[in-house]
Order: C-alpha cells, then sequence, then structure tokens
C-alpha cells in the first residue's frame, strides 16, 4: 500500500512539472488582440469591441517586420536560430542593378509542292447560218469540223529553312521610377557608350517585384515584366552593314 502511494505521489509531481515546463516554456507565443482592440486602444477608447460598424469577431493583424517575443527569445538562446531578415523598403530614385541575360533560338523549316494539270479538248459538229433572204438554216460545214485542243501543266516546288540565334549579355544599372502599392518597383534604365566613331544606347524599362531583388542590390532581367529591352548603335561598322536603297526596294519588290 505504501509503494501505491508513493508511486502516485511521483506521478502527481511529474505531471505539476511538465504543465509548469509548458507555461514557461520560450515556444509559446503571446496571444494577440483583435485589431479592433487595438485600433480602440489608438484611438483613445472610443470605439467598443467588434469595431465601429458593429461586426464581431477578429479583423486581419497588419503585417509586423519584427519577430514576436516569443521567437526573439529563441534567437537569444539558441546556437543554430537565425534571425528573421525584415524586408527591405525601396523608395523612389534607389538603384538595382539588372543583369541581362537574354537568350533566344529560332528555328524554321517549309516545304510546299504545288501541281496543276488540266486539259480542254472541244470540237464543233454543227453551227448555223444566214441563207439569202434571210432565211436561218444549218451550216453544212464544208472545211470540216472546227475544233480546239488545249493542256496545261504546272508544277511548283520550293524549300525554306530559317534559323537564327541572338545572345544579349549585359550588365546596367536600373534607378526604381514609382514603387506601386503591392511593393512592385517599376525600373527605368538607360546606357550610353562611345568609343571612337561608334555609339551604343541601351534603354530598359519594366517591373519588377521587391522581393525577388537580391541581397546585393541585383535582379535577373529574366524577372522582369513587361521588359522593353532597345539597342541603338550608330558609327562606321552600322554604315558598313547597313542595306542601301536599291537592295531595299528589291527585297519590297520581291521580283524572284
Amino acid at each position: 500500500m505504501r509503494s501505491v502511494c508513493v508511486i502516485a505521489c511521483l506521478l502527481v509531481c511529474t505531471l505539476a512539472s511538465e504543465l509548469a515546463g509548458q507555461s514557461s516554456s520560450l515556444m509559446r507565443l503571446p496571444l494577440m488582440r483583435p485589431q479592433t482592440e487595438l485600433s480602440s486602444g489608438s484611438a483613445g477608447g472610443s470605439t467598443a469591441e467588434g469595431g465601429a460598424s458593429g461586426s464581431p469577431g477578429f479583423a486581419a493583424m497588419p503585417p509586423q517586420d519584427e519577430s514576436r517575443p516569443g521567437t526573439r527569445a529563441i534567437e537569444a538562446m539558441s546556437l543554430i536560430a537565425i534571425p528573421r531578415v525584415p524586408p527591405r523598403k525601396f523608395k523612389v530614385e534607389d538603384l538595382i542593378t539588372i543583369i541581362v541575360r537574354q537568350q533566344k533560338k529560332y528555328e524554321a523549316e517549309a516545304k510546299l509542292d504545288t501541281e496543276k494539270k488540266w486539259d480542254i479538248d472541244g470540237k464543233l459538229s454543227e453551227w448555223f447560218r444566214f441563207y439569202p433572204r434571210n432565211r436561218l438554216g444549218s451550216d453544212k460545214l464544208s472545211n470540216g469540223e472546227p475544233g480546239f485542243k488545249f493542256a496545261f501543266n504546272n508544277k511548283y516546288e520550293t524549300d525554306g529553312e530559317n534559323e537564327r540565334e541572338d545572345k544579349f549579355i549585359t550588365r546596367i544599372q536600373a534607378t526604381v521610377i514609382d514603387v506601386k502599392p503591392n511593393g512592385n518597383l517599376v525600373l527605368e534604365a538607360t546606357q550610353t557608350e562611345k568609343h571612337d566613331e561608334e555609339e551604343i544606347e541601351i534603354t530598359l524599362t519594366g517591373v519588377c517585384r521587391s522581393e525577388d531583388v537580391t541581397p546585393d542590390n541585383s535582379i535577373l532581367s529574366t524577372q522582369v515584366a513587361r521588359m522593353v529591352l532597345i539597342e541603338r548603335n550608330s558609327g562606321a561598322v552600322r554604315d558598313a552593314t547597313k542595306r542601301g536603297w536599291i537592295p531595299r526596294i528589291l527585297d519590297w519588290a520581291r521580283p524572284f
């Protein structure tokens, strides 16, 4: 009987220690107050619980950049916990590096075979004629029966193949010209280079998410939406490779 009492006392002590440990655990998160209470507290308590409209329930909590008290305690005591980095706030006129890596390959192949063939063969066996005194009658066709025969054969065959590969790699610094309400950034970048008589002008515009900007303040061009990339070249090399007006007219008319 004494052993049973000892075992019961041990169980009660163990259960009490577990409950006390759970109540003081660092993993326990503090309870959140509803948004209505926060708003009423900020307004001096003039608004009752549930909001001014009287709708019951809990409203959505605003986003918080800092961690909760329980999480901060774990970060302070743990050897492997990583503190939460608050999201970066972008402003107009901030600079972001865009890594342009545009590469595309296009291949097309076409084949066309057309053949037309038809024969026309006819012969006139009976005709009419006017006899004296305006009499209408059948002609005897004394010179033979007239006829015709026509044959047409047309065959057209063509093969076409087109292959193109473009690659454009560069880095360009863009300026934030607008920050949307959802956090998206509107970017604009211009770059001008001049080497002797050669001049290169690059213009890039687009929209990206602020979350896609890496910690080293860069973003890939493949993550930019509605991107417009324009490259203009001018100089001696461009003039040497530019077509004249005669080839342009021939390409427009396509005589062959």
